[in-house]
């Protein structure tokens, strides 16, 4: 993005009406024009305080409307200025930086005064006029696309971007000739419902900082509490819930004591926070409440940027989505707001991350065989062979050649294999025992990615469920057949539960493909208000954060 450099030094008030005599909206068109010619006739950029980041389309913007200013009239700022004025300083909200939009700029030009002569007046107009625009045109942009670059930034994100690309410039000028720039800007946001919510959580919490009187020193998690047990940090953990107002406060009996009444409040916190809600105050809980107000400003601010990447093309009809850090997979429709069926899941180890993309569910297979990827084989199962004999048919594997011939394996001299020349694949056949349990539900990617059941459902019940190899691990897969297939008449619950338990594979392709959305949102807000945290498993926030802010 090319940056232009121009000099500053003159302010306006906003009503107040210049010496008119002389100046005329020519004189601050051709000015306009003069520094736009300047930047594309020497190719560098001027010297001065104030950068205009958005050139190309600025030069769009003015060329169309014939060099006019856009933001005064005979002398004076338009209420549009105003406007925008407002909306920069709300951006905070946006998680953004209102000084990136020329606030500290605008606001000058809004409270000081200064006019030495005709000519510099019709000047520095046109420099008013060109932040004021460069400040929408970035404003806008950054609400609609995101201020960071998925692609610059190098993270795991592979959702598909927006497809609608919109012309800003024209865009702009509908806002200043309606008179609705509020509305406008607004129009940028994602459409998703969370958005406007996350945002006021946001505002909540910037007013929480602002009132913040607490110690924000340490809680030590060296002592496990539960309830009616004494503890020092007791009285630190009772002032942290009180300021997250997930307890009402009330005068204890005694400082030290975990008694009940605080228990309530713990298990509120332990819910926001995607914790066991167990009263237990451990390590997580701990971690949880030492997060701070700032600290928590920084990570709804990363989230709402993760909102600005995501494409509005999945809101059409049904789709799943799967937040891997919440683990939980849901099938919604009518624009997200209805969610026809919910299920926690089991997602990636930290060392076996699940990428974050979409796709489209194409076709579910029931009961099927599970063929081990090549990685699994050399890192896992040829070391678990070498020392365990029965291993492979302990777990219903068949050593394959790769023309379909089954290899015995005694035949095979383990002492010599090599994990990076093992020359067969290895099969696991279809039932119970199988790693993919009894369905899987398809949506093709490079990543080999997808979503089944498994025979560990003992794993459900751990609130930090990061178990698999990169795909997601459902807990309830014949509930989630039943939903997707229920406007295929050949597929109820009777046909499902025995193609399950055939022992047989069976593929079923859907009518319509579903659009599957594998994203990492740290922070959310619900239809009630109620905030919802996160804990970052696999430290995905800070690069964000540090592109956001620093």
């Amino acid at each position: 993005m090319k940056k232009v450099f121009l000099p500053f030094c003159l302010s306006l008030i906003i009503g107040h009406v210049l010496a008119q005599s002389a100046l005329t909206s020519s004189d601050v068109s051709i000015e306009i024009r003069n520094l736009l010619e300047a930047h594309i006739i020497n190719g560098s950029n001027h010297n001065g305080k104030l950068n205009l980041v958005q050139y190309d389309l600025l030069l769009k913007f003015y060329t169309n409307r014939d060099f006019q200013e856009a933001w005064t009239q005979k002398g004076r700022l338009s209420e549009n200025a105003q406007k925008l004025l407002g909306q920069i300083e709300e951006a905070r909200f946006d998680g953004l930086t209102p000084e990136e939009y020329h606030l500290s700029e605008i606001k000058d030009f809004i409270n000081e005064f200064s006019l030495k002569n005709e000519n510099e007046s019709s000047l520095h107009l046109a420099y008013i006029d060109l932040i004021l625009s460069d400040a929408y045109l970035k404003l806008a942009t950054d609400l609609y696309r995101g201020k960071v670059s998925q692609e610059a930034l190098k993270t795991d994100w592979e959702i598909q971007p927006k497809r609608m690309k919109l012309k800003f410039e024209e865009e702009l000028e509908s806002a200043l000739k309606s008179g609705k720039l509020t509305e406008n800007l607004k129009g940028f946001w994602p459409v998703f419902k969370v958005y406007p919510r996350m945002r006021e959580s946001l505002r909540a919490y910037h007013k929480m900082e602002q009132n913040d009187a607490i110690d924000w020193n340490k809680i030590s998690g060296n002592k496990v509490l539960k309830v009616g047990e004494y503890g020092k940090v007791v009285a630190d953990v009772r002032k942290r819930l009180w300021f997250w107002k997930d307890l009402k406060e009330y005068t204890p009996e005694e400082v030290e004591l975990y008694d009940s009444a605080m228990m309530e409040g713990v298990l509120h916190f332990q819910k926001r926070n995607g914790l066991t809600a167990d009263g237990v105050v451990g390590k997580d809980t701990y971690d949880a409440l030492n997060e701070t107000p700032a600290a928590l400003i920084k990570k709804v601010a990363v989230n709402l940027e993760r909102m600005r990447w995501l494409p509005d093309t999945v809101m059409d009809n049904r789709f799943v989505v799967v937040n891997i850090a919440n683990f939980q997979l849901d099938l919604v429709q009518q624009n997200g707001l209805d969610t026809i069926f919910s299920s926690p899941v089991i997602v990636g180890r930290q060392y076996h991350t699940t990428p974050i993309f979409n796709g489209e569910m194409s076709y579910i297979v029931l009961s099927p065989t599970w063929t081990v990827p090549s990685s699994i084989i050399r890192n896992e199962m040829i070391p678990k062979i070498k020392k365990d004999p029965n291993y492979l048919n302990r777990n219903h594997l068949k050593i394959l050649t790769y023309s379909g011939q089954e290899v015995n394996p005694s035949a095979i001299d383990w002492s010599k294999t090599s994990s990076k020349s093992f020359p067969y694949m290895i099969r696991q056949s279809p039932g119970p025992h199988n790693s993919l349990g009894l369905a899987k539900f398809i949506f093709p990617n490079k990543h080999n990615v997808y979503i089944h059941d498994t025979p560990s459902k003992s794993l459900f019940s751990k609130d930090i469920r990061a178990f698999s190899h990169g795909c997601i691990r459902v807990q309830n897969p014949e509930r989630l057949a039943e939903v997707i297939l229920e406007d295929n008449k050949d597929w109820g619950h009777k046909e499902i539960e025995a193609a399950m338990h055939s022992g047989r594979e069976t593929t079923v392709m859907l009518k319509e493909k579903i659009p599957v959305v594998l994203l990492y949102l740290t922070f959310w807000t619900d239809e009630s208000g109620n905030p919802h945290i996160r804990k970052d498993i696999y430290e995905r926030d800070r690069r964000i954060s540090e592109a956001l802010f620093d």
